[in-house]
């Protein structure tokens, strides 16, 4: 028999075959992969799971507490009644605690770890421990009798809050524990692309050239893709540290101004100078804050009508000191104020990132011109995207003298991680999110680009009609002052707090301070307060969360919000709504006054007399 390698019918037979048996092993490789990936997907199902149950177990046993505050409260202070199941306080705490039995059961019928097994019998111990001790203050309190009362208060104020700190461990255990067991089904996951990656480039060694250049494609796909995850990622983690920072910064800012104020109060003439000079550097700090916070709002867009001419003429201002000398600025204002209704930080941002892509398409150097006015477009216009409906709109025209585009890359300019840059300027993200913005305030854009000219953008936005003015403003001589009102700030920044008092007082109000929610409560509880100033994010205790409690007995109360970075807070599922009146940090002593004046009055937004 003759070896069938020495005739050409054999060659191809041979390769016929490792071919076969290269697509037969892929085949087989991929039936293996699919059904591991299915388990592990189906782990990774029950993981997340757990840890959806365990999370909402955790957030009932806050909303559990929150309403066995309440409720120990009119137990301490002996209000009549409160131990019936059907007083108020009571009978929301008793709600919270079946809600929070129902999660707890829920989460208890998944099938967990033995550690994870063990956390939760802790929490359903501790749970039915509180509950029994729960029930023998309800015994003594209803006996009337005053030695009685006083241990039902006794062991509210003790074994209690004890027992909720067991089943808060708990919780918190729990949810690190499922959090662990999410991060390693998927990490498994992760491992079963890298081994099938190894195994395809095996295989396809042995397969012919067409098979190695299409598993080489596949591989690289397979890179970009994993590359363009990360570097998303990479911007949402320095989103989350800028927000971070910001919210600190600002603080620290609000205690340089305000106290800067303070000092200048008594000073002399050439210390007031010197103070002022102060006062301007940390007043500049806070704009570049603001600069770097229009950045990164993605979620909590908050749209306004607004003069684009203000916003045009701050992005001017930080452009002029980071574009370089080598570009030359002109920025051509409206003549006449132009309003729209947008997110002006966001206006900002794009101005900012087509600036930055016009200065890299002119190494050399060049100009870059800014230009705002008005035009009357037609109804489904030519070369604009999306189309829009006729009308007058407001366009904004950014063009450079750098090298132009392709009509090749002219076409892809908006897509999601699309750019011409090397790796490592540039993540393709800036022009779709220049796209993004304009659409979402019901935009459109234009570009017109040749190579070796420039490039122009063309941007339109629906004219806004002019906001109703309120019948009286205020003006800076004529800030508000208080007449007595009493108020309670809350805010974990000892100096802050301070300098906020010291304004309040100064300006007729009298003030009382805490630290943290818990103290709030006590303060409230022994003298009330006609306003709640307080931080939205403390440890322990949110202000929302502070705010919820207090409604719950003084409904009308008013509170004032403030914060250092509002962008994490506001929004679906966040602290508090688009809605909510923040004041933000750093502010000075007359918009204090001013927000203290207007959340008295009661009118979202309203405007108080000065007195």
């Amino acid at each position: 028999m003759a070896w069938p390698w020495r005739n050409r019918t054999g060659k191809r037979l041979l390769i016929n075959a490792a071919l076969i048996a290269v697509l037969l092993a892929v085949a087989a490789l991929g039936y293996s992969v699919s059904r591991r990936q299915e388990t592990m997907a189906a782990e990774a199902h029950r993981a997340q799971q757990l840890a959806q149950a365990a999370q909402q177990v955790k957030f009932r046993a806050a909303d559990f507490n929150g309403w066995q505050t309440a409720y120990a409260m009119d137990i301490l202070r002996a209000v009549p009644e409160a131990a019936a199941d059907n007083s108020p306080s009571r009978a929301k705490f008793l709600d919270a605690a079946a809600a929070f039995d129902r999660e707890l059961r829920a989460l208890e019928s998944l099938p967990v770890s033995d550690e994870a097994a063990r956390t939760i019998t802790i929490v359903r111990t501790a749970f039915n421990d509180f509950m029994a001790l729960d029930q023998k203050v309800v015994k003594l309190y209803r006996s009337g009798e005053a030695g009685d009362r006083k241990a039902a208060s006794e062991f509210v104020l003790g074994p209690e809050i004890q027992l909720y700190e067991q089943i808060t461990d708990g919780c918190d255990a729990t949810v690190a524990l499922s959090a662990a067991a999410v991060g390693d089904s998927f990490a498994r996951l992760e491992s079963v692309g890298a081994d099938t990656r190894r195994h395809i480039i095996l295989l396809s060694v042995m397969a012919a050239a067409l098979a190695l250049v299409s598993a080489a494609l596949a591989e690289a796909r397979q890179r970009v893709v994993e590359e363009r995850a990360r570097e998303a990622q990479r911007m949402a983690s320095l989103g989350q540290l800028a927000g971070g920072i910001a919210h600190d910064f600002n603080n620290v800012l609000a205690i340089i101004l305000n106290y800067t104020g303070f000092v200048a109060e008594n000073a002399s003439d050439e210390a007031r100078k010197d103070l002022a000079h102060v006062s301007k550097a940390a007043e500049r700090a806070a704009g570049l804050t603001a600069q770097l916070l229009s950045f990164i709002r993605h979620e909590s867009i908050r749209p306004e009508v607004f003069d684009v001419n203000t916003a045009i003429a701050e992005a001017h201002a930080m452009l002029a000191r980071t574009l370089g000398e080598h570009i030359e600025l002109v920025v051509v204002p409206s003549p006449t104020p132009l309003r729209i209704c947008a997110d002006a930080g966001q206006i900002q941002q794009i101005l900012v990132n087509l600036a930055v892509n016009a200065r890299d398409a002119m190494p050399d150097g060049g100009t870059l011109v800014i230009t705002a006015s008005t035009v009357n477009l037609e109804e489904n216009q030519a070369d604009i995207r999306p189309p829009v409906k006729a009308g007058r709109y407001f366009q904004l025209l950014v063009t450079d003298t750098g090298g132009g585009m392709s009509p090749e890359t002219l076409d892809r300019i908006f897509e999601p991680f699309f750019t011409t840059k090397p790796k490592g300027y540039g993540t393709g993200l800036g022009l779709a999110t220049v796209f993004g913005i304009v659409t979402a305030a019901g935009g459109s854009i234009d570009v017109s680009s040749k190579l070796g000219i420039g490039t122009t953008f063309r941007l339109y936005f629906p004219v806004a009609d002019a906001p109703q003015e309120a019948a009286t403003a205020f003006s800076p001589s004529a800030v508000p002052h208080g007449r007595g009102q009493s108020i309670l700030i809350v805010e974990d920044e000892p100096a802050l707090s301070a300098s906020i008092a010291r304004i309040l007082a100064a300006g007729g109000y009298q003030v009382r301070s805490a630290v943290n929610g818990p103290d709030a409560l006590a303060a409230h509880a022994y003298d009330g307060c006609d306003l709640l100033i307080v931080d939205v994010v403390m440890p322990d205790m949110s202000g929302p969360r502070l705010a919820e409690i207090l409604h719950r007995t003084h409904p009308r109360l008013p509170v004032l919000y403030i914060s250092g970075y509002i962008d994490g807070i506001l929004g679906p599922n966040r602290l508090c709504t688009p809605e909510t009146d923040v004041l933000e940090k750093p502010f000075t002593a007359n918009q204090l006054l001013i927000a203290v004046s207007k959340a008295l009055a009661g009118a979202p937004g309203g405007i108080t007399a000065p007195a």
